[in-house]
């Protein structure tokens, strides 16, 4: 992306000059089209008018691990409407930040904004502070960092940066600023830094975020399970709360000896809520996959904070690129279809499928009356009540009802008790000659009424005028031919559905072969153990 193609999204994106604006459906849409690490720049005058879609954008922004950017211009003079405080959350949650400048100011920031998009850029420090506070924040720096950025967005914005031998950076060291908006943010920049522990200190005099990030190779993504997988497609991108859950890490950049030692889960504003260690195993492949232990994920908000040592033993952190909250798990969802068909005398089922995040106690339920013991499942499961034999005082509303810790979720339906289909036993495949009569018989069982029909090649088989049905609904073929023959299909119904079964007519030729015992022929899946003579000329399939 160069200077141009931001302007020209710029202007694509400007116009409209409502107060607020549907700017949260235009994020969620660049979301929704844009490759995973994208970065998005929101160049706005107004609050948002469409609010209720940031919970959606904050899923996507933690699917996509993209982060957001808003640099306002406006806000419709009202910082504590929910329309503007969506815009804090969002670039909090995608380790974004909120700038507010003057229009004469926005081409400074689209400076900014071409040296900011990188592709290689790493997370190593992504904080959001209420209120006017001084941090003073020790970073280990590794030889990869090839330069480290510093971005604070909030009133009266300062940065102090110590090198490891504590002398304070300044311009003549290798520091650049690459923006100082006085009241609204500050940007600086470190070239090669020498690795070590450096010293970062920010104060803003109110609300601000801080953000530092590196260029290098060394990162990490992280998924989760609830079980324990090396294979990311078996993850997610969010945990569930309350849940024991699993976290995969997969790295870049580390080959032996270099390797992650823990990993940290931090508050937004930087705390150690939780330290999880990272086993190693030197000979493991992938090497780049390291499953962490099982833990519970906190209510609130958290980054991950990876540390380890690179391959000459330096000390490297790398923060997520986004912030991840925890799926507040809903009560389970049953479903069932609105009416299940029970054969009268036969085996009957209940079914109903179940979708919870958590686990779930099942039961069955007819009349208000419980059937049988609850079952414990411990996921989304699909569940069944058995009737051994069914009759009609079984039929009526069945009910499956399912109960977690986050709630109670059932679905009704109708058992209807009806005849079952008819039962069909046929005649093995029926062999004649050229011009005698072929008779096809299907027999069929059924404790009602029912109807039978023949087919051959999907049409009714009494278009053909030598065909007709005898009084035991068997069906003649007259003066048969070669080209009658094939399959027959006969389909049996009643109230309780259709049954369907074929027979293969084979019509054999005049051409015979004699003087042979012991003859095996091989028609394709068809083997005919021949004694003496053979006539045959049509193969079968």
């Amino acid at each position: 992306m160069n200077i141009a193609d931001i302007f020209h999204f710029f202007f694509l994106l400007q116009g409209g000059g409502d107060c607020p604006e549907m700017s949260i459906g235009a994020i969620k849409i660049a979301l929704e089209i844009s490759l995973p690490g994208s970065f998005i720049y929101v160049f706005t005058d107004a609050r948002s008018k469409d609010y209720k879609l940031t919970h959606e954008v904050l899923q996507l922004i933690q699917q996509k691990q993209s982060q957001v950017v808003f640099v306002l211009t406006g806000d419709c003079d009202d910082r504590n409407h929910i329309g503007y405080k969506v815009y804090e959350e969002i670039a909090s949650t995608s380790s974004g930040q909120v700038f507010h400048l003057d229009k004469k100011q926005v081409n400074e920031v689209l400076k900014w904004v071409e040296d900011a998009v990188q592709s290689s850029k790493v997370n190593l420090l992504s904080t959001d502070h209420f209120s006017q506070v001084s941090n003073t924040w020790q970073m280990p720096f590794d030889p990869s960092l090839k330069e480290v950025t510093v971005a604070l967005s909030g009133p009266a914005p300062d940065i102090e940066i110590k090198n490891p031998q504590g002398k304070i950076l300044g311009k003549d060291d290798s520091l650049t600023e690459l923006l100082h908006i006085p009241n609204s943010a500050k940007v600086v920049n470190i070239k090669d830094p020498q690795p070590g522990l450096w010293s970062v200190k920010t104060s803003s005099k109110g609300r601000h975020s801080v953000r530092i990030s590196g260029l290098s190779t060394i990162d990490f993504r992280a998924g989760f399970s609830r079980k324990s997988t090396m294979d990311f497609k078996m993850t997610s991108s969010r945990p569930v709360q309350g849940i024991p859950t699993h976290i995969l890490l997969n790295t870049t950049g580390l080959s032996p000896p270099a390797r992650p030692d823990r990993l940290e889960l931090l508050t937004i504003t930087g705390e150690v809520i939780k330290t999880l260690p990272i086993r190693y195993y030197p000979d493991r492949q992938p090497y780049n996959l390291w499953n962490i232990t099982e833990f519970i994920p906190p209510n609130e908000a958290f980054f991950l904070r990876v540390t380890g040592y690179d391959s000459q033993g330096f000390v490297f952190q790398r923060v997520s690129s986004v912030s991840f909250s925890s799926i507040v798990p809903d009560a389970p969802k049953v479903v069932m279809p609105a009416t299940i068909n029970g054969y009268y005398l036969q085996r009957g089922f209940i079914r109903c499928q179940v979708e919870s995040l958590l686990p779930f106690t099942l039961r069955f339920n007819r009349d208000g009356k419980q059937l049988g013991e609850g079952q414990l499942f411990s996921e989304s499961d699909s569940a069944s009540w058995e009737i051994e034999m069914v009759t009609l005082k079984d039929e009526g509303y069945y009910e499956c009802i399912a109960i977690s810790s986050a709630g109670t979720g059932q679905a009704r339906t109708f058992l209807d008790v009806s005849e079952p289909p008819p039962a069909i036993t046929i005649e093995r495949n029926v062999t004649v000659s050229p011009g005698t009569h072929a008779v096809l018989t299907c027999h069929v069982v059924s404790t009602v009424g029912f109807n039978l029909t023949w087919l051959r090649g999907g049409d009714d088989a009494r278009l053909d005028p030598r065909v007709n049905i005898l009084a035991n609904l068997s069906l003649q073929v007259s003066k048969v031919t070669p080209d009658d023959s094939g399959w027959y299909e006969c389909i049996a119904g009643n109230e309780g559905g259709n049954t369907a079964d074929r027979i293969y007519l084979i019509v054999q030729g005049e051409n015979c072969v004699f003087g042979l015992t012991n003859v095996y022929v091989s028609l394709i899946d068809w083997c005919c153990f021949v004694c003496f003579y053979l006539c045959v000329t049509q193969c079968i399939s």
